[in-house]
């Protein structure tokens, strides 16, 4: 069955869009290309099948157009730009054309994709963050964990020894307390992706630097150094001497004991040197 084309008319609000009438009305809309591709003019027949190849490439056209400009703002996965197609209510058939094209000209590549995200992510997060949020966009796990093996240990403990020591410091501005603020710096890295054996690292560091500053900096005695030890002795003593009421499993106690002072902020070498001459024998437990 055809019909005849009575009239071709640009639509005011696109110049690049026109609309075709058939039989006195109103058919489809094309994109304005098209109707030299296809020579289509006024009181032409159009066959069935020949309709539908127009409106085909036009949906074609529509949908590499719909694309492009989603990919202008920045790089997507495969799967983002299918979801964008599908949200616009193109047909699988026209999604699959388009999708083929670019690919060929490689404006979609899930490899560089990931390698890209993984390249500005690293700079402030740990491989976890980075693997949950590609997984999160669909784009294949093996391409993830092969590109995240590529980035060393040693990467990131650089990384997030950088993001912990800043952090610490805008941390101790409002938290006093020694224990409280490792622990917020730790919980702030593993929230960022590292692991724990990269933030265990991290912490080590930064203890190790905090005592060399007070190794440096501190102006005390044989005498302060006892003063300060009695009064640890003295309160770990008066705990003991409360736990080991309902506690006597030395192995527990020495938990409990050794839990309480780190709670009062206390380091944990003066706490086991106190552990240790307190509860005898604890040590070779």
């Amino acid at each position: 069955m055809s019909s005849v084309i009575t009239k071709i008319e640009v639509q005011k609000n696109n110049k690049d869009r026109v609309n075709i009438y058939m039989n006195d009305e109103f058919a489809f809309a094309c994109d304005a290309a098209l109707v030299y591709i296809h020579n289509i003019t006024k009181g032409a027949t159009i066959e069935k099948e020949g309709l539908q190849d127009i409106i085909d490439e036009d949906n074609y056209i529509k949908g590499k157009n719909c694309a492009l400009h989603f990919l202008e703002r920045s790089f997507k996965s495969a799967k983002q730009v299918v979801d964008k197609l599908t949200a616009k209510e193109f047909d699988i058939k026209t999604i699959d054309r388009v999708m083929e094209f670019l690919k060929q000209y490689e404006f979609v590549c899930d490899k560089r994709f990931v390698d890209l995200y993984i390249k500005e992510k690293i700079k402030t997060s740990g491989k976890n963050k980075i693997k949950f949020a590609l997984l999160k966009k669909f784009l294949p796990k093996e391409l993830i964990i092969e590109a995240l093996n590529k980035v060393t240990s040693e990467q990131q403990l650089k990384t997030a020894l950088i993001l912990g020591e800043k952090r610490i410091v805008t941390l101790a501005k409002s938290e006093k307390d020694a224990l409280k603020l490792y622990k917020k710096t730790a919980d702030y890295l593993v929230r960022n992706g590292y692991d724990y054996g990269i933030v265990n690292e991290v912490l080590d560091k930064i203890t190790k630097n905090d005592n060399n500053e007070e190794l440096k900096n501190k102006e005390t005695s044989e005498d302060t150094y006892e003063d300060d030890y009695n009064k640890l002795f003295e309160l770990a003593n008066k705990r003991y001497n409360i736990l080991i009421k309902s506690e006597p499993a030395k192995i527990k106690l020495y938990k409990k004991l050794g839990d309480y002072l780190l709670r009062r902020g206390y380091k944990w070498e003066e706490i086991k040197k106190v552990l240790g001459d307190l509860i005898n024998g604890v040590e070779d437990l």
